[in-house]
């Protein structure tokens, strides 16, 4: 392999473009970067946006992966392969990328050359050529389907075309939900699109044809529909019409038994992530007849005007039904994301091996082993404490771990076998600021003497000045231990201590794409995996964690731990949460990590739990409801159990909201705001629910389970990841 690559693969193409063009680049660049792809992308402006407007979403989550970096059209970079998105981008932008260069370029066809009235949305040819004048290299026409090949050879250019289709990914889970009944006693039918008049029929009897009005039917519509009020007059009073973005795609799903889709006659649909999204859900899918060659026998084909009798025949024949639903399923699973790293180890596109990362740590003689010594903030939890146990218990016999920290619950090292020292902060000893400055600066000299330790490692968001002062007096080898996740608008003060520092260790964050706050735009950290102080082994069995804690086999069990913190209004939640599971669950085991605040007689059933590691019991709850910090999120997230997130957005630095709405947008939980009590309410309910629970816990089991812990334990032993 040429060791000269800056990058294995460079994406261009326009970032802003809404829905499937940005969310299936975003799922190739996801799967190519967990798979160890250095990956760049690259802005290509053109027209099709007509509007000033940032990247999509999509693209801005995934650019925040380790393994990807933005670029620009005049960065200095040599590529195994350039992948291009949209060829009506390539004839629009003025980027000229004079300095990209690669081996390969693919310019993958994700939409029709012509419509059905012979328009032309790019020139084959014209596209061809400029690539080849840019890159030096011709390059391989990758269409995304039959719709957008036989576009393309109808413009009867020769140019070289991928021996296969550029299947766009879906990530559908293999254990996805089974339907084995209807959703509603009538066929309930359903569709989702943008607001576009192309997305829509053009005509009064196509639409009413295919989404009746009618006792017999029920119609559920997802992303507005504006374009029918142009068309109709008015939207038909039995439609229920949510607006685009109202609702997650895949909750909509759920709900409906047939998802129809007709659309504009002039336009050819060259994939459809939405009918794959429906194929994936379980719905039975009905289409133009055109796209049989795309679907094949998942899905059924009709006009608009024949597709109500075939949607009434298939309601009365449950058997027909099902066995249509399973085999559209069936069909998404070739879209799994791990054939991208196969298509491109077929262009002979390998990751390029990256150098270990490691820390500068000091020598240590032979004859002794190397002292680190932990030292932790007074944090609202005992997040802090606990991430730097997790490393603690991972060192080798050749280190010695001794603990400092504000915290009062300190002592929990001792059980580990570990020597500890308190430290009073600053509100635990009643002092002004000033006082406890110099207080704690002497106290941490002296400290530093007691131990003398190699290495200090500090956790917390707020290095001290006197803890500071009293290192650079010492001339002590330190580490910062650095969480992300700080919420926009955080003070960014801290962060300019890290030089102070001789390096910073990041842990992981499961929803690092969603960190949109300061650190997330730092580089001066080596990031390792989520920290937890357990792994997977260490967390008893469900029948070992029942055994201990005395509930039955069979017992529904709810782990109710709002954090330490103060959620705005912990007493309503908690009060809710008690109503709610005495009036309509009374049969389960209602479990808290905190005592009630005096609720008279609704709290008969209440059980609370005091226990540490609270962890190493995960298995024996059915789901929790729980704040989202960072030890909380990443113990209950990595042990497989659904929750119903309440992120305490009282915290000062820490962005749960982000965490609980990245774990909701991906199935892995569900988000409720403290304050939305109804949300509340409903999300028990959903999470009562036992094939709710097992959907939910499929996707959980996908989640990577490596711990920082043993990772951040051999950077400080000088060890390269």
């Amino acid at each position: 392999m040429n060791l000269t690559y800056d990058t294995d693969v460079i994406h261009i193409t326009d970032f802003r473009l809404p829905g499937g063009t940005t969310h299936s680049v975003a799922e190739e660049i996801r799967a190519q970067a967990n798979s160890g792809y250095r990956t760049h992308l690259i802005h290509a402006p053109s027209d099709l946006v007509g509007r000033v407007s940032g990247w999509s979403e999509n693209i801005r989550r995934v650019s925040r992966h380790p393994n990807v970096r933005i670029a620009t059209e005049h960065s200095k970079l040599h590529a195994q392969l350039v992948i291009i998105r949209h060829p009506s981008v390539v004839e629009q932008t003025p980027a000229v990328f004079a300095n990209i260069t690669a081996d390969k370029v693919i310019m993958v066809a994700n939409n029709a050359a012509l419509d059905t009235t012979g328009k032309f949305h790019y020139d084959v040819a014209a596209v061809d050529a400029k690539l080849t004048r840019i890159f030096g290299v011709p390059p391989l026409w990758a269409p995304i389907g039959p719709v957008v090949e036989a576009s393309i050879r109808e413009q009867q250019v020769a140019v070289q075309l991928h021996d296969s289709y550029w299947l766009n990914l879906l990530d559908a889970p293999e254990d996805a939900w089974v339907r084995d009944s209807y959703v509603s006693d009538r066929p309930v039918i359903g569709r989702h699109s943008r607001p576009q008049p192309a997305k829509w029929p053009a005509y009064e009897d196509e639409i009413l044809g295919a989404y009746p009005e009618s006792e017999d039917v029920q119609v559920e519509i997802l992303g507005g529909a504006s374009v029918v009020t142009n068309i109709l007059g008015s939207i038909p009073e039995a439609w229920n019409v949510v607006p685009f973005g109202g609702e997650d795609p895949r909750e909509f799903l759920q709900r409906i038994d047939f998802w129809v889709y007709f659309h504009h006659h002039e336009m050819r649909e060259a994939f459809g992530r939405a009918v794959m999204e429906a194929l994936a859900s379980g719905a039975v899918v009905v289409l133009p007849e055109y796209l049989r060659e795309t679907y094949g026998d998942a899905a059924l084909y009709a006009t608009p005007q024949t597709s109500m009798d075939l949607v009434r025949s298939y309601y009365r024949d449950p058997e027909m039904y099902f066995r249509q639903s399973r085999k559209g399923q069936e069909f998404t699973r070739q879209f799994a994301p791990s054939i991208h790293g196969s298509r491109l180890k077929a262009l002979g596109v390998e990751p390029t091996p990256q150098l270990g990362r490691s820390i500068p740590v000091p020598l240590i003689s032979e004859n002794r082993r190397r002292r680190i010594l932990f030292v932790t903030s007074n944090g609202a939890g005992m997040g802090h404490l606990t991430r730097l146990l997790s490393v603690a218990t991972r060192l080798p016999d050749e280190a010695e771990p001794v603990f400092a920290s504000l915290s009062k619950a300190v002592n929990i090292v001792g059980r580990y076998g570990m020597p500890y020292e308190y430290i009073g902060s600053r509100e635990g000893l009643g002092m002004e600021g000033k006082t406890w400055r110099g207080y704690s600066a002497q106290r941490f000299g002296i400290l530093f003497d007691e131990v003398q330790p190699d290495t200090v490692v500090f956790d917390g968001t707020w290095p001290y000045p006197s803890y500071r002062e009293a290192l650079g007096k010492k001339g002590l080898h330190a580490v910062w231990m650095r969480r992300p996740m700080w919420k926009e608008g955080t003070t960014t003060r801290p962060l300019s201590w890290a030089p102070e520092f001789d390096a910073v260790i990041e842990p992981g964050e499961l929803a690092a794409e969603y960190d949109s706050g300061p650190t997330a735009q730092l580089h001066d950290a080596v990031t390792i995996a989520p920290v937890t102080l357990l792994s997977e082994d260490d967390l008893l069995s469900k029948f070992e964690a029942r055994k201990e804690l005395g509930y039955g086999e069979t017992d529904k069990v709810v782990l109710i731990t709002l954090g330490a913190g103060n959620i705005n209004d912990i007493v309503s939640v908690q009060e809710t949460i008690i109503r709610w599971f005495a009036l309509n669950a009374p049969a389960w085991r209602v479990v808290m990590t905190k005592p009630p605040i005096a609720y008279g007689d609704s709290t008969h059933g209440i059980e609370t739990l005091q226990v540490y590691p609270l962890a190493r019991y995960t298995r024996a709850f059915d789901f929790a409801v729980s704040a989202a910090g960072y030890n909380a999120f990443h113990e209950w997230t990595r042990g497989e159990l659904p929750t119903v997130w309440i992120p305490n957005d009282a915290t000062r630095t820490d962005d749960q909201v982000a965490r609980a709405r990245w774990a909701a947008d991906y199935g892995l939980g569900m988000h409720v705001p403290d304050e939305d009590l109804e949300l509340l309410e409903a999300s028990l309910k959903a999470m009562t629910d036992p094939a709710h629970l097992a959907q939910m816990r499929g996707r959980l089991s996908k989640v990577v389970k490596t711990n920082g812990g043993a990772q951040a334990a051999a950077l400080l032993m000088g060890d390269k990841l």
